[in-house]
């Protein structure tokens, strides 16, 4: 199973960049920036800078530079399995580029999850322009979109606290996502969860979240909970699931009740009770001290 994830323009770089120092493995890093000083910046085995030649493209000018490097992505696509893909919006380089990367690897059939920021109102008109209109052709290309909406991201934390804070929490989640993606994918559970279970899920799903929660002893359960009902920073809610997949990671001393509760707890959540709901549980001997248990939580409203 071949995992690839790209990050596109600053902000993917700088995701690649933190999944690489949070040594997240069985996955390979690729990032594609059109500015030299980004790329060289990547902690990415694998960096493309796309040279356009101009100080300031338009997103129209990097989606046709980014489309002259058709056989290139394809040769860098070949034989993935998932690719998830990290960027920005607000500016050229990341509505551009991620579109073409997107039509290479619908045509490879890659199950793709594309993770976007969505820019700050207040950066104004053109900006929000350019965001738009790379988030339509997104949409249409992506197996599974989830946008952080950087007005929830400034919402998110107590204003005297500086915005980074607010980026470091949106990239944990998604690392954890993505993490839990990979480990399902490629650990021995003890109820296995197979690419089949996770496209079932993410499959044409829009408004999708990510949300981990972690908890020892008795009191897990109430503590996973309480932490998945936290402050929101993507753009659906759990409430309005459709879809769910639920991974937890324990020892053998976790007891089946306690992950029973959890799932009970998440489905008094949502509103709709036909959600389709697929779940499963990765041993980790390492968890095997006080009960300890780790979930995360995918879900879509689609």
């Amino acid at each position: 199973m071949i995992t690839k994830i790209i990050g596109v323009g600053g902000m993917g770089i700088n995701f690649i960049n933190y999944m690489i120092k949070e040594k997240i493995k069985k996955v390979e890093y690729i990032t594609i920036d059109t500015n030299l000083k980004n790329s060289e910046s990547s902690l990415a085995n694998q960096k493309i800078f796309l040279d356009t030649g101009i100080a300031k493209c338009s997103r129209e000018q990097v989606e046709k530079i980014a489309f002259q490097c058709y056989g290139q992505f394809y040769e860098l696509l070949k034989d993935t399995n998932i690719l998830f893909l990290i960027s920005g919006v607000g500016g050229a380089t990341g509505s551009g580029i991620t579109p073409i990367i997107l039509e290479v690897a619908k045509k490879l059939k890659i199950f793709t999850i594309t993770i976007i920021a969505r820019p700050f109102f207040l950066e104004g008109f053109d900006v929000m322009k350019i965001a738009n209109d790379g988030m339509r052709k997104i949409e249409k290309l992506t197996d599974s979109l989830i946008i952080i909406p950087n007005e929830k991201l400034y919402n998110y934390i107590d204003k005297r606290e500086p915005l980074n804070s607010a980026y470091w929490q949106a990239n944990m989640l998604i690392k954890e996502g993505i993490e839990s993606v990979v480990s399902i994918l490629t650990e021995v559970g003890f109820m296995n969860i197979d690419l089949l279970d996770i496209r079932a899920v993410l499959d044409r799903s829009r408004d999708t979240i990510i949300r981990v929660g972690e908890g020892f002893g008795e009191t897990a359960g109430e503590n996973i909970l309480a932490q998945i009902k936290k402050k929101n920073l993507f753009e659906g809610q759990i409430q309005d699931a459709k879809r769910v997949l639920i991974s937890f990671t324990t020892g053998n001393d976790v007891p089946l009740l306690d992950i029973q509760k959890i799932i009970q707890g998440i489905t008094n959540i949502i509103k709709d009770k036909n959600f389709k709901l697929i779940w499963g549980i990765i041993i980790n001997s390492s968890y095997e001290f006080n009960r300890k248990i780790k979930t995360v939580m995918i879900s879509s409203e689609q």
